[in-house]
């Protein structure tokens, strides 16, 4: 569907019909749609059921590496071998990589609600497959078709919540989210350390079960939740995107309706196509390094220890398997903690010091658990395997304080405006095809290559320090408007000395300042009041896909144009 504004006539009639004091209040009582609820309770109802999505997504991360090792599982499938065990838990990433493909082609179309409705009800059909499964074939099924449903909704269920947040809200909404995945985690092995002693099927099929009371949240309460208003105001339904927003604030949403209207129309005429995108040049460097920080963020390791701690203490460590459930929940806390702690500096650190520092914390954690492994592995005592759950730990915290969000983030944050959506939905899908290597792999190199499994994630871990310092490109303290510019005077693979630099425009023309200067520095004295208004006049510069300046001169006419049709509706507004 082709998108169609609003008549301007009628809305600036209606805008300078108004006063200031009136506009709030007659606008909220023309629009205010029967919903039921103030705009605060909406807001936290969107963020229950987004982040009840996300939270079913860290339970599944957690729930099969607890079940595997019980006694009644190995059993009830034939002892199943090492690369069985891998090909089953990994299975579910191969359906979250489906799932998120099928979203880039349908999500769109369908829009941000009915696409949760309809990949929850598909991740309930696997969930139930999984539950009853009376064979490995059954449970292999339902795993795959169960991540279809996962995929779709957690790389919908974030572009929801942003889109119908608060501006202000919008920049720790994915640090936020995944504190409630890593919660999802915590959750899930809680609930097999307490099945764990159970000498019955349930100690299996109850914690596959349970995720049905996650399904049931959601089908509750996304029908009764509003549209995302930039979906609607993209498919041409202009009035239902103002009756939503109207919903969701509580002050005049008049100047936020035609922000967001002027952005979405702007998003749609300059959409990338696919060979835009990677036929080389910026926008392609842009594509690439989203999806880089994704790939990298699974070579660190995480879903070795996510997917299966349990296994790693009981077979690695060689703790009992009681213990090894209860050592996992204490570690889940603390993970979930640290990553709650990111909230507080992300932003204030940095990109690239928060993610080469944990990087090289996570290389040191994977190389004592190598150590300690094998020196445990050999005479059988108890110290290296201690030595070994504290480097686990360690791991944990730093993997949860520096990396967890920030792969999720950048994607969004690099990619320019017309490629935004395809480049994010790219990262999201390295994500899943690099979660099912390593998920595939890890009990193939437990049981082969024992100890030198962890050694390999050591090098890994290390080699990313490098990768960050030469090629990721600093993001924090800077506007979106800012990062393109940054592109476009920047267009070498090399970042190292020109890293931590915001772009400052100075009579048109771009000039690198160093260190992040924010907002707030900017407006401090007369110099940095003249670089802000030299930089809001330079925003109304375009650029093409591959982030080069078009001309102002091409847009003269245009912006006459405009000038002209101001005029005639003050004129109207006169007579």
């Amino acid at each position: 569907m082709s998108y169609q504004p609003i008549d301007h006539d009628d809305d600036t009639r209606r805008l300078n019909s108004f006063d200031d004091s009136d506009s709030t209040k007659g606008s909220r009582s023309r629009t205010r749609p029967k919903y039921g609820f103030t705009a605060p309770r909406l807001h936290s109802l969107i963020s229950v059921a987004a982040g009840t999505v996300m939270c079913l997504f860290g339970y599944e991360q957690g729930v099969f590496g607890g079940i595997i090792v019980g006694q009644e599982f190995q059993e009830y499938f034939h002892h199943p071998s090492p690369s069985l065990t891998g090909f089953v838990t990994s299975v579910y990433d191969l359906g979250c990589f489906a799932g998120a493909l099928l979203t880039l082609v349908v999500g769109e179309w369908l829009g941000r609600k009915r696409m949760l409705i309809i990949f929850t009800i598909i991740m309930t059909s696997g969930i139930m497959l999984q539950t009853g499964a009376h064979s490995m074939n059954h449970l292999l099924l339902g795993r795959f078709i169960a991540g279809i449903g996962n995929g779709g909704n957690t790389a919908t269920a974030p572009v929801w919540h942003v889109e119908t947040s608060h501006q202000d809200a919008k920049g720790k909404a994915v640090v936020k989210e995944m504190v409630v995945n890593v919660m999802g985690f915590v959750i899930s092995n809680i609930i097999t350390l307490a099945f764990s002693r159970i000498t019955t099927e349930s100690q299996w099929r109850f914690p596959l079960g349970i995720q049905l009371i996650f399904i049931v949240i959601i089908l509750v309460l996304v029908p009764i939740l509003p549209e995302s208003p930039r979906w609607l105001l993209a498919r041409g339904r202009d009035a239902e995107a103002k009756t939503v927003l109207a919903s969701l604030s509580e002050h005049d949403v008049e100047g936020d309706f035609k922000g967001i209207r002027d952005s979405v129309r702007q998003e749609m005429a300059v959409q990338a196509s696919w060979s835009q995108i990677f036929r080389g040049g910026p926008a392609t460097r842009r594509l690439l390094l989203g999806m880089l920080l994704q790939v990298c963020q699974q070579l660190t390791g995480i879903n070795v220890l996510c997917y299966y701690l349990p296994l790693v203490l009981h077979k690695s460590v060689g703790l009992p398997e009681l213990a090894s459930h209860i050592l996992s929940t204490g570690i889940a806390v603390l993970y979930m903690f640290a990553t709650a702690a990111s909230l507080f500096f992300i932003e204030r650190l940095g990109r690239r010091p928060l993610l080469m520092s944990m990087a090289a914390a996570m290389a040191i954690s994977f190389l004592g658990i190598a150590i300690s492994t094998e020196i445990s592995h050999d005479n059988g005592h108890h110290i290296p395997g201690i030595v070994a759950t504290v480097f686990i730990t360690f791991y944990f915290l730093a993997f949860g304080f520096g990396w967890v969000a920030v792969p999720w983030l950048y994607p969004a944050e690099i990619n320019s405006l017309s490629m935004r959506t395809k480049g994010a939905a790219l990262a999201t899908a390295c994500d899943w095809l690099f979660n099912y290597v390593v998920v595939q792999t890890t009990p193939i190199g437990i049981h082969y290559l024992h100890w030198g499994l962890y050694l390999l994630y050591a090098v890994l871990n290390a080699s990313f320090v490098p990768i960050i310092y030469y090629l990721v490109v600093e993001t924090a303290g800077k506007s979106l408007e800012q990062i393109d510019q940054w592109f476009a005077a920047n267009t070498g693979w090399l970042v190292h000395k020109a890293g931590n630099t915001a772009f400052a425009v100075a009579n048109g023309a771009a000039t690198l300042a160093n260190g992040a200067l924010g907002h707030d520095e900017m407006r401090q004295g007369n110099e940095h009041e003249s670089m802000v208004k030299a930089y809001e006049q330079q925003q109304r510069r375009s650029y093409d896909t591959d982030m080069r300046p078009i001309d102002e001169n091409d847009f003269a006419l245009d912006e006459e144009e405009e000038d002209d049709s101001f005029q005639y509706h003050e004129s109207l507004d006169v007579e």
